[in-house]
């Protein structure tokens, strides 16, 4: 005969010994309790706060290097500038240009000409009287005419004429070197049978201080060889001329 089947109780489930039974109670939530919420809350605040504060000191670190940067700008900055102040003002043009100190130079050029033009080196301070002495300027003028004519004119048949003529408006000096060449240019012209005639065109007096006077002229020299006229030269001249015993007489002559 098979064993008759045991029936499962039909009462309240029996409790283990030792465990504590809670009574149910309606509308209670069977969600992990709020403790363990808040422990996790907590720990997730905690890791979310560590991260933050090592954010914090990562920002730290980088606005220390952005301040650093910035400082070094602000001294680079600083060093450009003063090295600026020391040449020419930034944003401006410098004022002492190739240009201005051309024009310095040029009006020293000046003062110093117009310096000469009153004060000679080696002599004392000049009073020119030219044109302020009318009559001794029209006389120096007309002797300085006379002997520029008489210099540069010859005629092959009365060289010898001419030639003594010429040595008495030039002074010791100047007669001397134009005896030294004196011959020569005789047998010249009277080989080529040369006649010469000069005209002063023009004469001023540019300075006359005393026994002393300078002259500027301009002349026209014609020549013919032989009756074979050779054309007219014009030539400016600058002379120098000094009064001997009352005479004015040929000192220098520059018709280069």
């Amino acid at each position: 005969m098979p064993p008759a089947r045991r029936r499962p109780p039909t009462g309240a489930p029996r409790v283990p010994a030792g465990s504590v039974r809670r009574p149910k109670v309606a509308g209670r939530s069977t969600a992990p309790p709020a403790g363990g919420d808040a422990i996790e809350n907590e720990n997730t605040s905690t890791s979310t706060g560590a991260a933050s504060t090592v954010d914090l000191s990562k920002s730290s670190a980088d606005t220390a290097a952005v301040d650093s940067a910035a400082t070094d700008s602000v001294v680079d900055e600083t060093t450009e500038t003063t090295e600026a102040d020391d040449g020419a003002p930034a944003g401006r043009t410098a004022w002492w240009t190739p240009r201005t100190m051309l024009l310095a130079a040029l009006a020293v050029v000046f003062a110093v000409i117009a310096l000469l033009a009153v004060v000679r080196p080696g002599t004392s301070e000049v009073s020119n009287q030219a044109w302020v002495d009318t009559p001794a300027t029209l006389e120096v003028t007309s002797a300085g005419r006379d002997a520029l004519q008489t210099v540069f004119s010859y005629k092959f048949d009365t060289i010898d004429q001419d030639q003594a003529a010429a040595r008495a408006v030039l002074n010791d000096e100047r007669r001397g070197e134009y005896d030294s060449t004196a011959e020569q240019t005789k047998q010249g012209v009277i080989q080529t049978q040369t006649t010469t005639t000069a005209t002063v065109t023009d004469i001023g007096v540019s300075l006359l201080d005393g026994d002393r006077a300078e002259l500027l002229a301009s002349m026209d020299i014609a020549a013919t060889q032989d009756t074979v006229d050779q054309g007219t030269v014009q030539t400016p001249v600058s002379v120098t001329m000094e009064r001997v015993d009352g005479k004015w007489l040929l000192a220098t002559i520059d018709n280069r």
